[in-house]
């Protein structure tokens, strides 16, 4: 029997949590220049960072803000972020495992709460931006980066099924205009959408997820196979047959709790 989906994720990220820590898509922070700038960070703010995977959200943050607090599904990868906040030498965080759809937090904790690659592995990410907003005091801001697709469906298939060959845990990655509905049915009023590509180094990002040799074959494979549109959205990159590199869009939002109920 296949396991649950959580169970799933604490599995897969449980088993290649260091790699996640060192991962060269990760420690690249580019993407959180834009976020920090939207969020507008105060060192006296209260920061939540939802699913911090290695840290790098939460560690960043920290040396900005006073108190910060980094919860995870996957108790190896809190392990793996107490490492990286030691070696950054930042002190003022504290970390907590957590459930994204069930936060153990107060209403209104926090004032600033971040989420950074992570929510398209949540099952319902409705109900992980409701806990979001539930924890965000009204007038704070929240802060997501994940991957997106574009709006062609052709396009949207071929890279989720990919992500979901490469890592089982993946449920979606969803389009802007997705994020946006999402985003205003929670109760928080867009401020800021960037977005930026970013490119991966194949061998790095599918050996990363510590799938069998015949799995990233495959994923390989299907790069290799690509039709036109896919290999020129997604600049899929090959060289002697092998795969090289690819391209996919991380997009940035930063949105205000009203203060008014999420739409129903």
């Amino acid at each position: 029997m296949p396991l649950p989906q959580k169970a799933l994720t604490r599995e897969q990220f449980g088993r290649v949590a260091s790699k996640y820590r060192c991962s060269a898509d990760h420690t690249d922070v580019e993407d959180l220049d834009l976020l920090f700038t939207g969020l507008a960070l105060d060192p006296g703010h209260r920061i939540l960072d939802v699913a911090t995977g290695g840290g790098h959200t939460a560690a960043a943050l920290a040396e900005r803000c006073g108190r910060v607090v980094a919860s995870d599904l996957t108790p190896s990868m809190l392990r793996e972020a107490r490492v990286l906040a030691a070696e950054r030498r930042v002190g003022n965080i504290v970390f907590a495992a957590a459930d994204a759809e069930a936060l153990p937090f107060r209403d209104a904790a926090f004032d600033r709460v971040t989420c950074r690659v992570a929510p398209h592995h949540f099952p319902d990410v409705r109900t992980a931006l409701a806990e979001m907003a539930r924890v965000t005091r009204p007038g704070g801001r929240i802060g997501i980066i994940d991957s997106v697709v574009p709006g062609e469906p052709s396009l949207d298939a071929f890279l989720n099924a990919v992500e979901k060959v490469r890592d089982p845990s993946h449920v979606r990655s969803y389009r802007v205009e997705e994020w946006l509905e999402l985003l205003a049915g929670a109760g928080f009023l867009l401020l800021q959408a960037a977005s930026l590509w970013k490119t991966h180094a194949f061998p790095e990002w599918v050996e990363r997820t510590g799938r069998p040799k015949a799995v990233q074959w495959e994923v390989e494979t299907i790069f290799l196979s690509a039709f036109p549109l896919a290999r020129e959205a997604f600049r899929i990159r090959t060289e002697g047959g092998r795969v090289v590199s690819y391209s996919d869009e991380k997009a940035i939002f930063v949105a205000k709790k009203t203060g008014e109920p999420p739409a129903r």
